[in-house]
């Protein structure tokens, strides 16, 4: 699949995985870029991509993806953007990846809030700015990242394991008999990712009923990858993923997993 021209979301945009995403479709030739992300503290990643990527367009908003109406303003904004830079042209919002996310089983509410919410959110922004069957957009892709706890839950993360279940099951339905909105949804799901993230899972401060002793043999249980392992392996889903699929990243190899069968 061809990112020339094409514009896309990505919420938790700015380290980890979410950074790694943006910079795989920047060196694609991605056109327009929104990055979304709580965290503004450093944002020297944005300077490196518009130095190295000039003739892209690229947005930063700072946004809590738990908060619906913060993030309404951005669909709006950035699709808006869009339309006024490219007058004139056949121009829309394209891809839109939710990537957002923490893990600390102490806060599970704001886990819930964040992870599951977040991306319900979003997705169901995503469908009302991209749907072919109402003329609102020339449709596109979503793309929704769980985990390997999600499809196959860990005692240690209760809380973050239901999350990332939950984004599964929502993902499938939502596609489930809905090719007439012309977008198709993904989940992906990553193993271990040398992330902040990751480093932070392997302190005992945000496990569930834990020693450190079975943290560390979960976290060796899993083939690790860099981020840029991920972002290399996740491009090719955008190709042949189909609507409804749910895929393994796991040690920057790409394999899909079976997807929880809908029904009606």
């Amino acid at each position: 699949m061809s990112l020339r021209n094409k514009s896309a979301l990505v919420t938790g945009g700015i380290r980890g995985i979410g950074a790694a995403i943006c910079e795989i479709f920047l060196e694609n030739g991605l056109k327009n870029l929104a990055v979304l992300d709580l965290n503004s503290e450093d944002l020297s990643i944005l300077k490196v991509w518009e130095n190295k990527f000039p003739v892209a367009s690229i947005k930063f908003y700072q946004v809590d993806v738990s908060n619906q109406e913060e993030l309404e303003k951005c669909y709006v904004d950035f699709t808006q953007s869009i339309e006024s830079l490219d007058q004139g042209l056949e121009q829309g919002l394209d891809i839109v990846v939710n990537c957002a996310g923490i893990f600390n089983e102490s806060k599970f509410r704001q886990v819930i809030d964040v992870n599951l919410s977040g991306v319900i959110g979003s997705t169901l922004l995503a469908i009302e700015h991209m749907r072919l069957d109402k003329g609102k957009g020339r449709g596109g892709i979503v793309v929704n990242i769980a985990s390997v706890v999600g499809l196959q839950p860990v005692s240690l993360m209760p809380s973050y394991s239901a999350t990332k279940s939950g984004i599964i099951t929502f993902t499938n339905c939502v596609a489930h008999n809905r090719d007439r909105l012309g977008i198709r949804f993904l989940t992906i799901c990553p193993s271990n990712t040398d992330t902040k993230l990751g480093s932070e899972n392997s302190r005992n401060v945000t496990f569930f009923e834990a020693d450190k002793k079975i943290i560390t043999e979960v976290i060796k249980s899993y083939k690790s990858q860099r981020p840029d392992e991920f972002a290399k392996a996740f491009l090719p889903v955008l190709e042949k993923g189909t609507s409804g699929s749910v895929w393994i990243i796991e040690g920057g190899e790409l394999t899909e997993a079976t997807a929880p069968k809908v029904l009606y």
